[in-house]
């Protein structure tokens, strides 16, 4: 009654409060949809990446995560096509271009110089601006697409010392090393000798070359670097030369030195360095207080023991091993034993003082030096393989070498003598590097050809990666967790998986990575037993151990798609006669994977999938051409030489020597070389 009553007596007043309740009602309903249209529109990009979003320069805005990640793969290839271009400035003036592939390739394996992790940057990218509640997300949606934010790779790791080896190679023709000033013994006894003298020296820093590298990998772009020479001096000069050459009759007096050790049945041993090999190593030395001393050169004396000393002296460590008889038995073939080796360092350092003492004293001179050494225990003693429980065969791994050739063979066959009666502790991680290296001739390794830069280089220890593959199979196929395992490259034809032909079940292993690695977690000891089986061409490596009744399985591997390698590089070089033709195989690209399945004891079923990315490379050939004669300095521009870098030393300094060696220069006791 009251509110129809109202409504005659103050009709406009409610159509006012109509008007409130109207407007109230439409800006609820414009809110609920803008916060339901946004809450929609963030959500909509929850498998996909923001819009808007840079790698460097590059969107990749809106692709869902299988688009993302072949459109990295493709970017990766793109870079490693395009490889590492360099600009060296020359001492002369000139700019000489270099290009180096970070795949280094031969025709049994590959392997880079600079990674991407493709899975990190993939979930990385997926998950940018999607922390925190739905309307935050939302909000960062709509940022990320009025801003265009840009990021970079992270995931990017570079093999540096391989990287710095390489460009080394490439720039040592152009660098002079400075010289110090020294002593050249013409005759011990009488004494003749002549101060040669010092010079100043060029050479190309590497300092943040790397960290360039991955700048630029990480904005997509191919790096872009120019190395410039610098000046670098002499540490020592030859007045600090002619302070100490009245002590050189001194220091090559008393016959030389003697090296002596006596072996564990107390057998000595004696080598003798002669004055003249004292005189043929001299080598002027800074120690403390900025005082000069005669000093035997650590190469030519490290060189010595390891040729003359080293061997009389070494002795192999020894495992206790197992062999696996015909029968299946396992039995103990070969005992421990403790080994000694030649501490060279300790031993030089010892020879060295001895010399450097005649500089700086006549008394207690040393005539006699006893040789260091140090003591090599066992990995497995003959008390600890007693009671192993080794017992059964957990998985066997086959591949095939077949078409290898000779060095290829004799590396894989020393690899394989190496792992063979390997014993793996419970809870110990298995590195197929730690237990195959060095990767030296010393190590019994042979070298192969592979392209580096504008030149084919042998590089030692081709092969290994059959044995990484080889390794990989037997871990799976006895059930072990895999803690590292990187694919090749390139897809090369001894990887191939046995049961059809396919990519995608190779494990590549290079110092100091990739790596392969498994974990012993069975609570066992086990042992890697190999056979190489050179009638059929075929590695067959099986773990023994205690079965706890897991089983380990892999599918064939599948490949999803195929790419091509493009067109053939060429790269002109002067390191090859001219018209002189060398290429590298050019190999077609694959995304392959498979499904690796362990069944635990308790029946807990794992399945992991291995996915492997293989990039195209061209076929690369290095052409021989005529060398240019060296151009003159380009007019208004200054070259950089030892001659004119010289210029820089101080007027005092020069007459600083001039005043002392003025006399020896007299005697003719000064020869530049």
């Amino acid at each position: 009654m009251n509110e129809q009553l109202d409504k005659v007596v103050h009709p406009e007043k409610h159509r006012r409060w109509q008007r409130v309740w109207l407007t109230l009602l439409v800006i609820f309903v414009v809110l609920g949809s803008t916060v339901t249209g946004l809450v929609a529109y963030g959500n909509s990009y929850a498998g996909v990446v923001v819009p808007g979003l840079h790698i460097g320069n590059v969107p990749i805005g809106g692709m869902d995560r299988e688009e993302l990640k072949f459109f990295l793969q493709d970017m990766n290839d793109k870079l490693v096509t395009d490889g590492f271009h360099f600009f060296v400035k020359r001492p002369d003036g000139q700019t000489q271009d270099f290009v180096m592939y970070p795949v280094v390739a031969t025709e049994t394996t590959s392997y880079e110089l600079m990674v991407i992790d493709i899975d990190a940057e993939v979930d990385r990218y997926i998950a940018y601006g999607k922390t925190g509640n739905f309307f935050t997300r939302a909000g960062e949606v709509l940022r990320a697409r009025v801003q265009q934010p840009s990021v970079r790779v992270r995931s990017i790791s570079a093999a540096e010392e391989n990287i710095l080896s390489t460009l080394s190679d490439y720039v040592s023709p152009f660098e002079q090393k400075a010289v110090n000033a020294g002593v050249r013994i013409d005759t011990v006894q009488p004494l003749a000798y002549k101060i040669v003298t010092s010079s100043m020296g060029i050479e190309y820093s590497y300092d943040g070359v790397v960290d360039q590298l991955i700048d630029s990998w990480s904005m997509l772009s191919s790096p872009q670097i120019e190395l410039i020479p610098e000046v670098t001096e002499p540490s020592i000069r030859e007045p600090d030369v002619a302070s100490i050459v009245s002590r050189l009759e001194q220091v090559l007096d008393h016959n030389g030195l003697v090296i002596e050790f006596s072996d564990s049945l107390g057998i000595p041993h004696r080598w003798n360095i002669t004055s003249r090999d004292v005189a043929d190593w001299l080598d002027v030395q800074s120690v403390e207080n900025d005082t000069f001393v005669f000093g035997l050169n650590k190469e030519r004396v490290q060189t010595f023991l390891f040729e003359k000393v080293s061997p009389d002296i070494t002795v192999e460590a020894k495992d206790a091993k197992f062999q696996i008889s015909g029968t299946g038995r396992v039995t103990e073939f070969q005992g421990s034993r403790a080994g000694v080796t030649l501490d060279v360092d300790a031993t030089y350092d010892r020879i060295n003082k001895a010399i450097s003492d005649r500089t700086l004293h006549d008394e207690g001179i040393a005539t006699t030096i006893q040789a260091a050494v140090k003591t090599v225990e066992p990995m497995v003693s003959t008390g600890e393989i007693n009671d192993l429980g080794i017992t059964e065969v957990l998985g066997t791994g086959v591949s095939s070498y077949a078409g290898s050739p000779g060095n290829r063979i004799k590396n894989i066959r020393n690899a394989v003598r190496k792992l063979n009666g390997v014993i793996i502790k419970p809870g110990e991680k298995f590195s197929a590097i730690e237990q195959t290296q060095p990767y030296t001739i010393e190590g019994g390794y042979l070298p192969e050809l592979v392209i580096k830069g504008d030149e084919i280089k042998p590089e030692i220890g081709g092969g290994l990666c059959q044995i990484g593959t080889t390794l990989f199979r037997m871990a799976m196929r006895s059930g072990m967790p895999i803690t590292e395992r990187r694919n090749h490259s390139l897809v090369v034809n001894y990887y191939n998986d046995l049961s059809n032909g396919l990519p995608g079940t190779d494990a590549t292993i290079y110092e100091p990575s990739p790596d392969f690695s498994f974990l012993n977690d069975t609570g066992h000891h086990v042992l890697v037993q190999t056979v190489m089986d050179e009638s059929k061409q075929e590695l067959r490596f099986t773990l023994w151990g205690t079965n706890d009744g897991r089983k380990g399985t892999y599918s064939p591997p599948v490949v999803q798609r195929w790419i091509g390698y493009g067109e053939t590089k060429i790269i002109e070089t002067t390191k090859l006669a001219p018209g002189v033709k060398e290429c590298q195989h050019a190999y077609t690209g694959a995304d392959a994977s498979f499904t690796y399945t362990r069944t635990l004891a308790d029946g807990t079923v794992e399945n992991r999938i291995f996915e492997s990315h293989y990039r195209p490379l061209p076929q690369i050939c290095l052409v021989g051409i005529d060398p240019n004669a060296a151009p003159a300095c380009p007019e208004g521009e200054e070259c950089i030489t030892p001659e004119t870098s010289s210029e820089s030393d101080s007027a005092a300094q020069k007459n600083q020597s001039e005043q002392l060696l003025s006399d020896l220069k007299q005697d003719g006791l000064i020869v530049l070389e």
